[in-house]
């Protein structure tokens, strides 16, 4: 018995099994345990990831130059760092509206690790080409962990995800 399933009845704690004989006519008919989903905890870690990759862009994306300042991932001249930037924005938005039951299926779960891996690779990108006569610094290589660990946190919550109930819609 596990201390999910225990049930507290006049001082004492029950478990499913014994509820029934305890309560007496009083019982409900069926008694379903609360399960503890494990996507759930992956979910919450992927938009942890995403919002960090959004709040990586408020940092300088290079040492001098355009995107030196706060925000630096906004600048028109960076490229791939605006297109991080609105990945992010766009996985965290969508990490956040899959909290809810009905977007709970695969398909999903596909776009936010596609979202998560381009944050990665459109931060890479702006390491490897950085606006002219500048250099990268810390905003695109925080966006690309954070990228990456929300398209690795999204493909596990994709693999241990149960197909919803029509009880949880």
């Amino acid at each position: 018995m596990c201390l999910a399933c225990l049930t507290p009845v006049r001082g004492q704690a029950y478990g499913a099994e014994c509820l029934a004989e305890v309560l007496g006519p009083d019982a409900p008919d069926a008694i379903e345990a609360k399960v503890h989903r494990a996507d759930r905890t992956i979910r919450t870690l992927a938009q942890v990831a995403f919002g960090l990759a959004v709040l990586a862009t408020a940092l300088p994306w290079s040492r001098f130059g355009p995107g030196s300042g706060a925000f630096g991932a906004w600048t028109r001249s960076g490229r791939w760092s605006l297109v991080a930037a609105l990945a992010a924005i766009a996985g965290l938005a969508l990490a956040t509206a899959r909290r809810r039951p009905r977007l709970r299926n695969p398909t999903w779960d596909v776009v936010t690790a596609s979202l998560g891996a381009l944050v990665g690779v459109a931060s890479l990108l702006s390491v490897l080409f950085p606006p002219p006569f500048s250099r990268p610094w810390l905003g695109p290589w925080f966006a690309v962990v954070f990228g990456a660990s929300a398209c690795a946190a999204s493909i596990v919550a994709a693999r241990t995800a149960e197909e919803p109930t029509s009880a949880s819609i």
